[in-house]
C-alpha cells in the first residue's frame, strides 16, 4: 500500500471531501543522490539528468545576475512606490470635501519589480544606507498585502470576498464564529478586524493585469472601499501593462469613479535602454564571467524581438532562459561547468557508463583534431603559444589512448583557455566603448547602424558584430578620433581608463591587465599639469594640440588599436568552443509563439517523425510487452520507411479513423474499424515472430536443417535472397491458425481495453465532444486536418 504523508492524512479523514489530490512524491534527497551518483565505478549514469543539473546551475548564475541588475535599475521605482504607500494617509491635501482612496497606477510592472515592492512593504521601510535615521526617515510599520487576479474577481461579491478574507484569514488575531459574525464579503468585517489590531497595519491590494478586470465590478469595489477611508487604510496598486499615455484609467472608467480616487502614476523602468543595460552587464561585463556565452544569432533575435514586440524585463528573462535551454540540448554541454565535472563526472564514471560512451568518443575526436591544429600552430615561429596552450597540446596527445582522466583534464584546460579569451574580449570592449564615449561623445540613442556597418560600439545592435569580429572599422575610427583629442579630453580619457582598470573586481583580470594599467599610468604622468591646460574660447573652437600632446595622443591611439583588435577575436575559434558558446546556433523561435493544436495533430498523424525530431525531449522507448505497443519500434529512431497504419500506436490508429469520419462519429463503427486494424496488426506480428524463429544461416550461406528439410545454395548471397523471398511468400500464403475460444475471448477484451484507452486519450486532448441526444455518438472538434 502506498505510504501517505501526514500532510494529506487530515484531508483523507475528512468525509466531506470527495476527492484529494496527492502529487507524486520525489525521491528523498539522499536516495535521489544515490540514484544519480550511486557507485560511480559501476552504476548507470543518467546523462540527461546530469545535463539538466548543469543547466540549472548555469541558468541560476545568469538569472541571479539579471535580477541583481534589475533590482539596481528598479530601486528608484521601488522606493517611490513604498514611500507613496506608507505616506498615503499622511500627505493628504486639506479641505477636501470627502477622503479619497489612494491608488497607485504602476505602468510597465514586471514580476521582479512586484516582488521587490511586496518584500519592502512586508518588512517595512528599509533604513538608509548610512544606517542612521532622522525625524524625516522614520521606520514604517509593515503592511499586509492581498494579490488579486481577474479570474477570481468575476463579480463584486467575489472581489470583496477576496479582499476581506485575504486580510482577515491571513493574520487571525481574533477568533470568530462564522455563524455569528458578518459575511466574509462584508467590508465591515474587515473594518472591525483592523480596529482590533494593535499596530494598525496598512492594507495594500495588488490588482494584477488590471486591464483585464471587469470595469463595472472594479467601479463598485472602489465605491465601497472609498466609503470606509481613512478609518480603513486601504491602498490599491494597479499593475498595468499599458503605457501611461493615453491613460487606461481615464479612458475606461467614468469620471464619477475617478473623482473618488487619488491616483499616483508611476512608470517602471523598461524599454530598449533597460534591455541594453541588462545584456551589456550580463554578457560584456569584465567582472562577471557567465558559464555560457550567447552567440551573435541569439543576440540578434533577442534584440530584434524586444525592439519589435515587447521590451519588458519578464520577456527578456524568458528569452535568455530559452537560449540557455536550447544550448543544453547539446550533449557536450554536460561539460560546461567546472565544478559539475569535479563533483559528478569522474574518470571512472566516463569509463564505466555505457550511456556516456558516445560523449567520450565525440570528445576524443574533437580533441584529436584540436591537438593536430595546435601542434601545427606551435611549429610556426610567429605564433605565440602560452604555457596553458602547451599543456593542453601535451595532454591532448594522450587522449588518443582513451584515458578518461586525461580527457577531463583537457576539457578543463580548454575551459580555462576559453574563459580567458572571453574575459579579454569583454575588457577590450569596455575600453573601446570608453574611448568612443570620450572621443565621439555620448550616444544619442540605441537605434541606428551596428558597428559592422560603421555605427556606434555602444549600440545594442553592435553586440553581435563584436562577437563576429566585425567591429574593426569602428575601432579604427575611434582610434583616429583619439589622435585628434585636445589635452582636456585626453586627460579625461586616460583618467577613465585608469579608473576602469583599477576598479576591476576580479584579481585574475587585474593580473592580466597589469601591463595595460602600467601603460595608462605612464601616459598620465607624461601629461602636463592640469593648471597648464588651455581654455577654450567663447566660440568653442577646438584647442590646438602641442607637439607633446600630439605625440601622447598618437601613442595612445596606436596602443588602443593594437590592444583592442588583438582581443576582439571570435570565440568560436577556440578549442571545444561549442561547450560554452552558442555560436551561430539559431534561437528557438518556435517556442516563443507555439501552436499546440497543429503540433498535437501532427504528432498523432506521424508519431515516429515527432519522436525522432524530439528524441531528447520525449526520451521514450515503448515496451513491447505492454498491450498496444506490439507493433511499435524504438520511438527515438523510427522505421526506415513510411509506417503502415497497423504499425502506429493505438492512439494514432484511433485518430486516423477519427479523421476519416464525418461530423458525428458513431462510437461502435469507430470501434469496429479500430478492431480491424488491430486484427491486421496481430497477424503481422505473428508472421514476424514465425520468421524470427527460423534457424540462422551458416557461414557458407546454407540454412540449418529445418523440419527434416535441408536447403543448399551454391552462392551464399543468392541463397540468402532467394530463401528470404521464399519465406516471405510462404508466410503470405500461409493461413494463420484459428484461435481457440479462450484466446479469442481474451483478444476481444484486449481490443476493447485498448480502444477505450485511446478514446480517453483523445478525449483528454480535446478532440471528442459528447452529445446528450445520441449517447452512442461523439462530435468531432477539429476538421481542418493536414494530409
Amino acid at each position: 500500500m502506498m505510504e501517505v504523508d501526514d500532510t494529506y492524512q487530515k484531508d483523507l479523514d475528512d468525509a466531506s471531501k470527495t476527492c484529494v489530490y496527492i502529487p507524486p512524491r520525489k525521491p528523498r534527497g539522499k536516495a535521489r543522490e544515490e540514484r544519480l551518483n550511486g557507485d560511480r565505478t559501476h552504476s548507470q549514469v543518467d546523462e540527461y539528468e546530469l545535463r539538466m543539473r548543469a543547466y540549472r546551475a548555469a541558468w541560476g548564475r545568469c538569472l541571479n545576475r539579471v535580477q541583481s541588475i534589475l533590482r539596481r535599475l528598479q530601486a528608484p521605482v521601488v522606493e517611490e512606490v513604498t514611500t507613496k504607500v506608507t505616506r498615503a494617509y499622511v500627505d493628504v491635501l486639506p479641505g477636501l470635501p470627502y477622503p479619497e482612496l489612494p491608488v497607485i497606477a504602476l505602468h510597465g510592472a514586471n514580476s521582479s519589480l512586484v516582488g521587490d515592492i511586496a518584500s519592502r512593504l512586508e518588512h517595512g521601510e528599509a533604513a538608509p544606507q548610512n544606517g542612521t535615521r532622522d525625524s524625516t526617515h522614520s521606520a514604517a510599520p509593515a503592511s499586509l498585502q492581498v494579490h488579486l487576479d481577474p479570474a477570481e474577481c468575476g463579480s463584486v461579491m467575489n472581489m470583496m470576498k477576496g479582499i476581506v478574507t485575504g486580510f482577515v484569514d491571513r493574520a487571525p488575531s481574533v477568533k470568530r464564529k462564522p455563524t455569528a459574525s458578518l459575511a466574509n464579503f462584508d467590508i465591515n468585517l474587515l473594518r472591525v478586524w483592523h480596529a482590533a489590531q494593535e499596530e494598525r497595519p496598512g492594507l495594500v491590494v495588488f490588482l494584477h493585469d488590471f486591464e483585464k478586470f471587469d470595469v463595472h465590478v472594479v467601479q463598485d469595489v472602489f465605491y465601497i472601499c472609498s466609503m470606509h477611508v481613512p478609518q480603513l487604510p486601504l491602498v490599491f496598486i494597479l499593475l498595468m501593462a499599458s503605457p501611461p499615455v493615453p491613460s487606461f484609467l481615464h479612458s475606461a472608467y467614468a469620471r464619477s469613479t475617478l473623482a473618488l480616487l487619488r491616483i499616483h502614476p508611476v512608470v517602471a523602468s523598461s524599454g530598449v535602454a533597460m534591455v541594453k543595460e541588462v545584456l551589456t552587464k550580463t554578457l560584456f561585463d569584465p567582472d562577471f564571467d557567465p558559464y555560457i556565452v550567447l552567440g551573435p544569432s541569439m543576440l540578434e533575435y533577442i534584440t530584434d524581438f524586444v525592439m519589435r514586440h515587447s521590451a519588458s524585463p519578464d520577456v527578456l528573462v524568458s528569452l535568455l532562459q530559452l537560449a540557455y535551454m536550447k544550448h543544453f540540448t547539446h550533449p557536450l554541454s554536460l561539460l560546461a561547468l567546472d565544478h559539475h565535472i569535479t563533483h559528478v563526472l569522474t574518470s571512472e564514471t566516463l569509463t564505466a557508463s555505457p550511456e556516456l560512451r558516445p560523449l567520450v568518443e565525440a570528445l576524443q575526436v574533437r580533441l584529436l583534431t584540436a591537438t593536430s591544429g595546435e601542434a601545427q600552430a606551435r611549429s610556426r615561429p610567429t605564433t605565440p603559444t602560452s604555457p596553458r596552450r602547451l599543456n593542453f597540446v601535451s595532454r591532448g596527445a594522450k587522449t588518443t589512448t582513451g584515458s578518461a582522466h586525461d580527457l577531463l583534464e583537457c576539457v578543463s584546460d580548454a575551459r580555462l583557455e576559453f574563459h580567458r579569451h572571453a574575459r579579454r574580449m569583454r575588457v577590450a570592449y569596455r575600453i573601446a566603448t570608453i574611448a568612443e564615449r570620450v572621443a565621439l561623445g555620448d550616444s544619442q540613442g540605441n537605434s541606428g547602424r551596428s558597428a559592422e556597418g560603421g555605427g556606434r560600439l555602444d549600440n545594442l545592435e553592435a553586440l553581435s558584430a563584436v562577437l563576429r569580429g566585425r567591429a574593426s572599422s569602428q575601432v579604427r575610427y575611434v582610434c583616429m578620433a583619439v589622435k585628434k583629442l585636445p589635452i582636456p579630453k585626453l586627460r579625461t580619457l586616460l583618467q577613465q581608463l585608469h579608473a576602469f582598470l583599477w576598479e576591476l573586481d576580479s584579481s585574475e583580470v587585474k593580473r592580466d591587465e597589469e601591463e595595460a594599467r602600467v601603460f595608462i599610468v605612464a601616459k598620465l604622468n607624461q601629461l602636463p599639469p592640469e593648471s597648464e591646460d588651455p581654455e577654450a574660447g567663447d566660440d568653442q573652437l577646438p584647442v590646438p594640440q602641442t607637439p607633446v600632446v600630439k605625440q601622447l595622443a598618437t601613442d595612445l591611439s596606436d596602443w588602443l588599436q593594437t590592444y583592442i583588435e588583438e582581443r576582439l577575436v571570435r570565440l568560436d575559434e577556440q578549442t571545444l568552443w561549442d561547450i560554452w558558446y552558442t555560436g551561430n546556433t539559431p534561437f528557438p523561435s518556435e517556442l516563443i509563439n507555439p501552436a499546440p493544436r497543429p503540433t498535437v495533430v501532427a504528432a498523432l498523424l506521424h508519431p515516429y517523425d515527432f519522436a525522432h525530431a524530439h528524441a531528447e525531449l520525449v526520451r521514450a522507448t515503448t515496451d513491447a510487452s505492454a498491450p498496444g505497443n506490439e507493433s511499435t519500434v524504438h520511438m527515438g529512431e523510427g522505421p526506415p520507411h513510411e509506417p503502415e497504419l497497423w504499425e502506429l500506436p493505438d492512439t494514432s490508429i484511433a485518430f486516423r479513423r477519427y479523421v476519416e469520419a464525418g461530423r458525428m462519429v458513431n462510437v461502435y463503427d469507430w470501434f469496429e474499424s479500430f478492431a480491424v486494424v488491430l486484427e491486421t496488426q496481430r497477424k503481422k506480428i505473428r508472421k514476424r515472430a514465425k520468421r524470427a524463429e527460423q534457424p540462422p544461416l551458416r557461414a557458407n550461406g546454407k540454412h540449418t536443417a529445418q523440419k527434416g528439410r535441408a536447403r543448399s545454395r551454391s552462392n551464399s548471397r543468392a541463397g540468402m535472397e532467394v530463401d528470404q523471398d521464399q519465406d516471405m511468400n510462404d508466410d503470405d500464403e500461409e493461413e494463420d491458425d484459428d484461435m481457440d475460444e479462450e484466446e479469442e475471448e481474451r483478444w476481444k477484451v484486449e481490443v476493447q481495453a485498448r480502444f477505450i484507452r485511446a478514446l480517453h486519450e483523445l478525449d483528454y486532448m480535446g478532440f471528442v465532444k459528447h452529445t446528450g441526444r445520441k449517447p452512442d455518438h461523439v462530435i468531432r472538434t477539429i476538421y481542418d486536418v493536414p494530409d
